[in-house]
């Protein structure tokens, strides 16, 4: 049974291990919560509907012992600047002072595709020298034109080391991520 075990506002409380994070990251509202939810088989992270409703680093700990971090999404949200900068404070020091071994999961929204927050994560991610593997969210909700674009974007990237398709809700891809990520 996979366990929620903290969630950090500032540097002081993250989690320490040995193991690699694996950290999930996105847009606002792309289906972060909604896809460890899936992983996990139980409602263990909070959704919404509203943009901006994670706003602190959610750590979990799956079946296996593998440490499970929800980030807070970027770009479009329903909080204020002061808000969004302190979060995005955070995770800046997160990437760059944190010494946990990181694999990052970069979620894109099947039916909007990479926008330019998503290519500015990966331009950031790219500086930092961190490898991502992309997870392409709700492609049930998607039409095969649409997945088939966000599918080719993603190859197109040079630095993009796995490619995932998923749903959430109809549980599509998602044994595919437990075990090649062994949650």
């Amino acid at each position: 049974m996979w366990k929620f075990l903290k969630s950090c506002k500032s540097h002081d409380d993250f989690i320490n291990s040995d193991n690699i994070q694996y950290v999930f990251w996105g847009r606002s509202n792309v289906g972060k919560s909604s896809l460890i939810n899936s992983l996990a088989s139980c409602n263990i992270a909070k959704t919404s509907s509203y943009p901006g409703r994670t706003q602190l680093i959610n750590y979990f700990e799956s079946n296996k012992n593998k440490i499970i971090i929800d980030l807070p999404g970027y770009g479009y949200a329903k909080i204020s600047k002061k808000l969004q900068d302190k979060i995005s404070f955070m995770i800046d020091f997160y990437f760059k002072n944190d010494k946990n071994n990181k694999k990052v999961l970069l979620l894109i929204d099947a039916k909007i595709g990479f926008s330019a927050s998503d290519l500015e994560i990966i331009e950031y991610l790219n500086d930092l020298k961190i490898k991502f593997d992309i997870v392409v969210t709700k492609i049930d909700k998607a039409n095969q034109s649409q997945r088939y674009c966000v599918k080719n974007q993603a190859l197109s990237l040079k630095t993009v080391e796995n490619i995932f398709l998923v749903s959430s809700e109809k549980k599509q891809g998602i044994e595919e991520i437990m075990q090649f990520y062994d949650l």
